[in-house]
């Protein structure tokens, strides 16, 4: 995947981060239900026994780096890979998207949205192990082998699959939208189906996942979608935002949870993690807290290659900042952004990323290198 293609990421996990979290604080709270005051049409609640979100927090102060995984539509590997690192002394939030077609090492002859799959493989054989272990060590494999090859060291792991949010969408009856255009994508290899039509519509999960794939179509009798994609991710990112924001105001709102209850459930059940309930409520407060700074979004930094017949990224160990488009070294970034105190998952200096090693052993193919021959897929 080109490394233009990853901006976007950043924008649509930080609205996944925000609901899953909060949907985790809410199973962690669930028993002072009796406790929280929702709102009522006339405005706030006047009970001074109402629960505060900020004002009960006794958590872990420490910063946290937290790893999200969302797996591909089909398949086992993970489209999304983010670390997401919070730092509740000052409330910042910081992102640093890693795509998914990094080559980890010189010798792997994978892409690093395999190891999930990889780890899923190596502990299925155990027969120790319950389905859901085997998903926590395979979410575990992957943390590690992401941390050896940025150099970070990570708290959690956060995995989930794209039908368990087009399920979610679906319990909580849909989201409202405007779609722009009529859109259209067809791909039977993926099974993806994209038929949208112009309009404020209320988009259930199925409709949903649509949307927020589109980036072009092969129509040849509407255009009309190019006045607002131009085949790139940057463009489908604006949308994607929109549809966030949109979500955010309408569903995710802490002040109706015993309408949640069923959705928390089935989000506990479909999400896998070893988030500890007292930073997972550290997390949330700093989502839902309209004062905090604005986010920091990185992505890895690098370049296009084919080796052996497949597209690789390499990581060139610098990071750039999505906004600015400016680069760093990844160790400043690290250094500032994404520090972290308990460190569960620690790089190990014996399987130091050397990029390097990986570029002298492949060179340069200027055919290949940093060019978008649009083929790629949604």
């Amino acid at each position: 995947m080109k490394s233009v293609k990853i901006a976007y990421l950043c924008s649509f996990c930080s609205g996944i981060i925000l609901f899953i979290l909060g949907i985790f604080f809410l199973i962690n709270i669930k028993a002072t239900v009796s406790q929280y005051q929702p709102l009522g049409p006339s405005g706030p609640s006047n009970n001074s026994n109402s629960f505060s979100i900020v004002d009960n927090y006794t958590g872990n102060y420490n910063p946290i780096n937290i790893l999200v995984l969302v797996k591909e539509a089909s398949g086992e590997n993970t489209d999304t890979i983010i670390i997401a690192n919070y730092a509740p002394s000052t409330k910042q939030i910081s992102l640093l998207t890693v795509p998914r077609d990094t080559k980890p090492s010189n010798k792997a002859n994978y892409k690093i949205n395999s190891s999930y799959s990889i780890g899923l493989n190596k502990y299925t054989r155990s027969k120790e192990l319950s389905p859901t272990e085997v998903k926590h060590k395979a979410a575990g494999y992957a943390t590690q082998s992401i941390s050896d090859l940025t150099d970070i060291p990570i708290d959690y792991y956060l995995y989930l699959e794209i039908s368990t949010i087009k399920e979610i969408v679906d319990r909580l009856g849909g989201v409202y939208f405007d779609i722009p255009a009529d859109l259209k994508y067809s791909d039977p290899t993926q099974d993806l189906f994209i038929d949208l039509k112009k309009g404020y519509q209320l988009l259930d999960g199925d409709k949903a996942e649509q949307f927020l794939r589109f980036r072009k179509s092969y129509s040849r009798t509407s255009t009309e979608w190019k006045k607002y994609y131009d085949g790139s991710d940057l463009k489908r990112t604006e949308m994607q935002i929109r549809f966030l924001n949109e979500l955010i105001q309408q569903k995710v709102n802490l002040l109706q949870l015993p309408k949640l209850i069923p959705i928390i459930k089935y989000t506990f059940e479909n999400v896998i993690t070893n988030t500890p309930s007292s930073d997972t409520l550290s997390l949330f407060s700093a989502f839902t807290q309209a004062s905090r700074p604005s986010m920091n979004t990185f992505k890895l930094y690098g370049l296009d290659r084919r080796i052996n017949g497949s597209d690789y990224f390499i990581y060139i160990n610098k990071v750039q900042e999505i906004q600015t488009r400016e680069n760093f070294d990844s160790q400043e970034i690290i250094d500032k952004y994404f520090t972290s105190k308990s460190n569960l998952f620690i790089p190990n200096k014996n399987k130091k990323y050397d990029f390097e090693a990986i570029l002298n052993s492949n060179p340069s193919n200027s055919d290949t290198d940093s060019i978008d021959n649009g083929e790629d897929k949604p």
